[in-house]
């Protein structure tokens, strides 16, 4: 039962797969629109709008068809969606520049952080009162 409440809940799941990693998108009900699933990916997948190519099923989703107005459950068809446990569910592919997520950068700056730890761990330990002292 509490099984059943919990898939009520969501009523479409989008699983977007990026480069390695895959994520699922979950909407409480089917009228979603491809601009709200554009945000949805840019919110929680670090990838701008003006940046995403998606394909499902062999399509590519892109130019005056696949508008931000075109419900998602039409762009993909019945040959891109599937049924599981009654929540419709898609596979989609997104298609960005590498690094657009800003990864890379996140990856570079805590090898910065974790550098600058390791080297303030080096430095002699001060009590509060020379630490304060140093500070004025």
């Amino acid at each position: 039962q509490l099984i059943a409440s919990i898939m009520a809940l969501c009523a479409l799941r989008v699983s977007v797969k990026f480069g390695k990693d895959c994520k699922d998108l979950e909407f409480q009900t089917a009228d979603v629109k491809l601009g709200e699933l554009r945000q949805a990916i840019e919110q929680q997948m670090s990838v701008p709008k003006a940046k995403q190519s998606m394909i499902c099923a062999g399509r590519r989703w892109q130019g005056l068809a696949f508008d931000d107005g075109l419900l998602v459950t039409e762009a993909a068809g019945a040959k891109g969606m599937k049924e599981v446990d009654g929540v419709k569910v898609i596979h989609l592919m997104l298609m960005a520049p590498a690094g657009i997520d800003g990864t890379e950068e996140v990856s570079r700056l805590e090898a910065q952080i974790l550098e600058a730890r390791e080297i303030v761990d080096t430095l002699p330990k001060a009590t509060a009162e020379e630490t304060q002292k140093a500070a004025l």
